[in-house]
């Protein structure tokens, strides 16, 4: 994304469903302001599968992907949203409560190009 008149990179927890990409973020600051000004954004993904020292190369995967990022504002799809962050990084199921999605921005991306690229050992 764009803040501040630069590129602007940050890591993110997410969640791949439906087509899009979902993440949670504050309301308030660098991130959310920069979305506000301009929602196109773009997303990199990339795994490092291994090296191979002797043909001097490198097994990934990676993709790019452009959007729009738009906010949800539906509480089930919230809540829905943060329960599959907790299953894929806490590998356990959490009871999400109205003050967890009431406090918590959930931000959409739905993806309008991706591509990838991937070399297998």
């Amino acid at each position: 994304m764009i803040s501040q008149g630069e590129p602007y990179v940050v890591p993110l927890s997410f969640v791949y469903k439906d087509g899009s990409i979902y993440f949670h973020c504050a309301f308030e600051g660098r991130k959310a302001e920069a979305m506000k000004k301009s929602p196109v954004v773009c997303l990199e993904f990339d795994a490092m599968h291994g090296v191979s020292v002797e043909s001097q190369t490198a097994y990934y995967t990676s993709v790019i992907a452009w959007g729009e990022a738009v906010s949800v504002s539906d509480m089930e799809k919230k809540r829905e949203i943060l329960q599959d962050l907790c299953v894929k990084y806490l590998k356990e199921s959490t009871v999400i409560t109205d003050s967890m999605t009431g406090r918590t921005e959930i931000i959409a991306v739905h993806l309008d190009k991706v591509t990838g690229k991937e070399r297998k050992g």
